[in-house]
């Protein structure tokens, strides 16, 4: 009598898990209650939702829900789990109603027992299930560049006024590109010719006997260069170590930037500045040339520190053709502008006149259009990335200027060796931080760089703006000077005797000369 009860409590058991919606409506295989999902997405897990900054994309979604109850209501939501990357823009509330479940062919997988062997197989199973099939359409507007995550929620409905249950999560990643723009393009493109024009008009200034004097007695460009691959590298490394030492790839961003050669701005500024034109091409010449061992030699020494702290998420490659086309770019144009300068002096004299109010023009021209077009990367612009994209070059210039001084330079060089220090290539530094990381990632790690870039130049434009102001009131004190080359000023007694000729500031004057000059 007993065992005939429990066969019929059985019975009953199965009966009503057979008919009843609220167990699934199995057909009588019994499986494992994680294989049975409530809220399914036709969007892979591991795929992105990719989005363009600036720019509205709309997405269809398929969905499978489980009913249990044939009331049942829900909704669909998606939410921006970081609204400063992307926004939820324009989404039309998607209701489900369970009345119209039918039955779903589903493929569910029961696992192997886990006290079977390891080589017992899954087993797959084909059953029916009351659900609702259909598809749901969003908008994302990309704000920013970046990655976040996407929140897409099945809410219940319940019966009493207010009060919902959330039924399930599904997150997805959303990544944000930025697609390059024609004003980008133009930009750039701009820069290069400026940087061509301004090399060829230094060409016509390039005073060859000065670069062969510093040559043969290289104490400043040898000054130069070691506070470039030596002093910079380790002023990166002591700020990145400091100032954010939890934050690997910022840190090797600015690592990067403080082993990159001198960039062609120094040029600009140490002819604006009145500093040694001829020693500074020299010293931005020899750390290109440089930069293809040195770069190396740092990134694969102290830089390790940086790049073994990403775990593997990241492979550093030293961009070589961007440091020779910028040798290109520099040697190319210096060459046309000596033999402009000696077979063509009108042409000469015509760009000597217009070089200095065309380069201060584009400089600012060059600022303002830099700053619209990359407006969005101030965003990133955190109080501690200001901070290290400042103290790297003013750092720079304060400790290679205290060396100079130490090392007895004259004024003109001490000027022309802290400029040439503290500004360097970041172009290089972006485009290594680019390929290093997967986009848009690379555009995010090249926020130390960028801001470095942009807060090198910013005391040296307002002492140009300041020093050129001052020049042109005190025009009587200025008359005397030489126009053709900087390096020709100074003290006769600051020259250094040689037999019958005298090195003044790096130039080679016939002792006669200066006699006469003193009479």
């Amino acid at each position: 009598m007993l065992e005939a009860m429990k066969l019929w409590i059985c019975t009953l058991i199965l009966l009503v898990v057979r008919v009843d919606g609220r167990k699934g409506y199995d057909l009588g295989v019994k499986m494992p209650n994680h294989t049975l999902s409530h809220f399914e997405l036709g969007w892979g897990a591991r795929q992105p939702f990719i989005l363009l900054m600036y720019q509205q994309s709309t997405f269809n979604v398929e969905y499978t829900l489980f009913c249990n109850h044939s009331d049942d209501q829900y909704r669909i939501e998606v939410v921006s789990k970081r609204q400063v990357v992307f926004t939820v823009r324009e989404t039309k509330k998607t209701n489900i109603s369970c009345k119209s479940a039918t039955d779903l062919l589903v493929n569910v997988t029961e696992g192997p027992d886990v006290t079977a062997s390891d080589s017992v197989a899954a087993k797959y199973h084909v059953m029916h299930r009351k659900g609702v099939r259909g598809n749901f359409t969003f908008n994302l507007y990309g704000e920013l560049i970046g990655r976040a995550m996407l929140n897409i929620q099945l809410v219940k409905e319940t019966h009493l006024q207010g009060d919902e249950n959330i039924e399930g999560n599904n997150i997805f990643n959303v990544v944000v590109f930025r697609k390059q723009g024609v004003l980008d393009k133009l930009f750039r493109i701009f820069i290069y010719i400026f940087l061509v024009f301004v090399t060829l008009a230094f060409g016509c200034k390039l005073d060859l006997a000065v670069v062969k004097e510093n040559l043969r007695r290289p104490v400043a460009p040898a000054i130069g260069i070691a506070c470039q691959y030596v002093l910079m590298p380790m002023i990166a490394f002591a700020i990145a170590k400091l100032v954010i030492p939890e934050d690997h790839a910022v840190g090797l961003g600015i690592f990067i930037s403080g082993i990159c050669p001198g960039g062609g701005v120094s040029n600009i500024y140490s002819h604006l500045l009145d500093g040694d034109l001829s020693l500074s091409i020299t010293m931005t010449t020899i750390s290109t040339i440089a930069a293809i061992g040195m770069m190396p030699l740092w990134i694969y020494t102290l830089g390790r520190v940086f790049t073994d702290g990403l775990d593997g998420q990241t492979k550093v490659s030293i961009p070589f053709f961007n440091i020779f086309t910028t040798l290109l770019i520099l040697i190319l144009p210096l060459l046309a502008g000596i033999f402009i300068k000696y077979k063509l002096p009108r042409v000469t004299k015509i760009l000597m006149k217009v070089i200095t109010p065309i380069t201060v023009f584009t400089i600012a021209i060059l600022i303002s259009v830099g700053i619209y077009t990359n407006l969005f990367i101030f965003e990133f612009f955190e109080p501690k990335v200001i901070l290290v994209g400042s103290m790297l070059p003013y750092c720079g210039y304060v400790l290679s200027g205290v060396i100079c001084l130490i090392l007895r330079q004259s004024w003109t060089k001490v000027k022309t060796i802290v400029i040439e220090t503290g500004i360097q290539n970041q172009g290089i530094a972006i485009l290594l931080m680019f390929t290093a990381f997967p986009p848009p990632d690379g555009e995010i790690a090249a926020v130390a760089p960028i801001a470095s870039g942009v807060m090198t130049p910013l005391p040296l434009f307002v002492m140009t703006i300041i020093y050129l102001i001052y020049k042109r009131y005190n025009k009587d004190k200025y008359a005397n000077i030489p126009k053709d080359d900087v390096t020709k000023r100074g003290d006769i007694s600051m020259g250094v005797q040689n037999g019958n000729k005298t090195t003044l500031n790096g130039n080679v004057e016939e002792k006669k000369a200066l006699q006469d000059e003193e009479i």
